[in-house]
This record gives structure tokens, sequence and C-alpha cells, in this order.
């Protein structure tokens, strides 16, 4: 029979894809701002009077409130998308372990009203997409506008809001917004996810009144969420991921004969006899999966070198790439390519 745990982790698998490609579809707009605001600064002439600057930071401001409120209204649609996705896939993950015969599934008025009315990391959801767009423009401007009251050219202002081609535009202010719409597309679908999935689950608590925090134990996962792996929760009463921005924790459904109260708490009964981690959990997989996962030179590695996966990133939570693997596990390296 199915395990909900089983199910719940590989899903989370997929659900990190969807992250994937909504973080790629905010490259398009980001792209135009780059475009766009270097054909404007490039207009620039040695005259630089309090009106042409003004003139400027308006260009700015205007410009990246108009492509970046685009993308958060484009997301905000796809997340409703997404909840209704959700919700449906947890109801029929509850029907296909045989404990339903058909689980209740919220509609799209109810799940978007609690999409919008639960808080994450003290902020409502519309709050945190309305304040990208204005927060980017603030940090942009600040650039621009230094820049010029600083004399520097208009290359060199160019360089420090886009960046430089040599260093792969990464040295520019437009890189810490390509930076900051990768963690709020992520905090997003996360809260959304776990939204629908708890507001799915309060609709059918008769059958199952608790839930599991569950956390990816990679090596990168946050204290927090080290803490609260395993704990049980009655549905309705616990916190709810994401715990902090690029949160990957979820929530696992439990039923009533999955939980027992010891010392006045709910745990969840052992029936395996070993604790499960992430590492433990995907040895149990098959081998396209974990090809899936890690990739095909570091699934060989894991299943013949005897690595674990904390082991594919440093400490700062850096994935390492194939050749930093060779060099720093020379042993199973050669185990796995022998």
């Amino acid at each position: 029979m199915p395990n909900l745990t089983n199910i719940t982790a590989r899903h989370a698998h997929f659900v990190e894809q969807f992250k994937n490609g909504q973080v790629k579809n905010f490259m398009p707009f980001l792209n135009r701002v780059a475009t766009r605001m270097r054909a404007e600064l490039l207009k620039t002439d040695t005259v630089r009077s309090k009106a042409r600057i003004e003139s400027k930071l308006a260009f700015v401001d205007a410009l990246i409130n108009s492509e970046f409120k685009a993308y958060t209204d484009e997301l905000q649609g796809q997340l409703i998308l997404f909840a209704e996705e959700e919700a449906e896939f947890t109801a029929a993950s509850l029907t296909k372990v045989g404990k339903l015969a058909e689980a209740t599934i919220p509609s799209t008025s109810q799940l978007k009203a609690a999409i919008n009315a639960r808080p994450f990391a003290n902020r409502l959801l519309k709050d945190y997409l309305n304040d990208f767009s204005k927060d980017q423009a603030k940090a942009v401007k600040n650039a621009v506008s230094m820049g010029f009251f600083e004399g520097k050219s208009t290359k060199d202002i160019i360089n420090d809001v886009v960046g430089s081609k040599s260093l792969g535009y990464k040295n520019g202010i437009l890189n810490v917004s390509r930076t900051s719409a990768e963690r709020m597309v992520r905090t997003s679908i996360a809260h959304t996810a776990s939204v629908a999935k708890s507001y799915t689950l309060e609709d059918n608590i008769d059958i199952t009144p608790y839930y599991e925090w569950s956390s990816i134990l990679d090596g990168r996962t946050s204290p927090i969420c080290q803490a609260n792996d395993g704990n049980v929760y009655p549905v309705g009463k616990g916190p709810l991921a994401p715990h902090h921005y690029n949160c990957r924790s979820v929530e696992v459904p439990l039923f009533d004969d999955d939980v027992k109260i010891k010392k006045g708490r709910p745990v969840k009964v052992d029936t395996t006899g070993s604790e499960q981690n992430y590492n433990t959990w995907l040895k149990k997989q098959s081998t396209k999966f974990q090809d899936e996962v890690l990739g095909t030179e570091k699934a060989k590695l894991y299943r013949k070198g005897g690595l674990s996966v904390d082991k594919f990133v440093n400490n700062t939570g850096q994935t390492l790439t194939l050749g930093q693997l060779k060099t720093k596990y020379p042993t199973a390296w050669d185990k796995a390519n022998n």
C-alpha cells in the first residue's frame, strides 16, 4: 500500500522543479529592464542638471515597477492554479492510501482567500509580492543616483546597475534583483503549497487530524527546520512551512492510527524501527529517481562511491561541482568510476 511519507517526499521533488521553472520565467522581465535601462542611460550627455537626473530616476522607477509588477501579477495567477493542483494532489493522496472513498477538496475561492490571509515570515503574500517591485526599484535608483552625484561616467553607472559582461553581469545591482526574485518565487510557492495542503487537511480533519513536519536533511537544512523535523501537530494548530525564505520543509498528513499521545504530546507511531532522513529515504528509491534527483554522475558517487547527500554541498550550502568532488573525495570517485 502506498505510504504518505513516501508520496509526499517524491512530490516535493517535483514541486522544486516547478519552482525552478517559475524562476526562469523571471529572466525575460529582468532582461528587458537591463536592455531598456542601458539604452536610456547611454542617452545621458555631459550636462547633468538636476532636472535631467530626476528624469532618469523617474524612468528607472517606472520601468522597474512596470516590468516587475507584470511579473508578480503573472506569478500570482500561477500560484492560484498551483494551489488548485496541490489541493487536488493532497486529496488524491488521501484517497490513494485507502482511508477515504473521496476526500473533500476546497474551492478555488477558499484557497485564494487562505493563501492571501495566512502570513509567512511575518508577511502576507500580497505585501511580499508588492514590496518586491518597490524594493528593487529603490535599490537601482539609489545606485544610479549615487553614480550621478559621484560624477561617475555613464559606462561606470551602467556597470554598477547591469554589471559587466566579463563577470557575467553578476556584479550589478540587477543581479541582486535576480537573487531576490528567486527567493521570492521559491518562498511564495512553498507558502502556497503549504496552505493548499493544510486547508485540504482541515476539510478532512475527521480522517486526518494530525500532520508531521518533514525537513529535507541534506546538509542545507536550517537549524529551525532540523529542530522541527519529525514533530507532530494537530491540523490547524501547528506551524506551517515556509519557516524562512527558501524553506523546503513540507507537512505530511497523518491518520489517527499513525499517532499516539506520549507525555501529553502527539508523536508518530514508529513502524520501521529506525530513524529516517532524506539520505536513508533516497537509498530506497529507484536508480532512475536517484539519477533524476542527483544527476547521473553524482548518483554513481552516491550508490557506488558511498557518499551521502550532505557531501554534495559545502559548509555554506553551495553545491559542489564534479571536479570539486573528485578532488575532495578521490577514493569515492575511484569507486564510482571503476
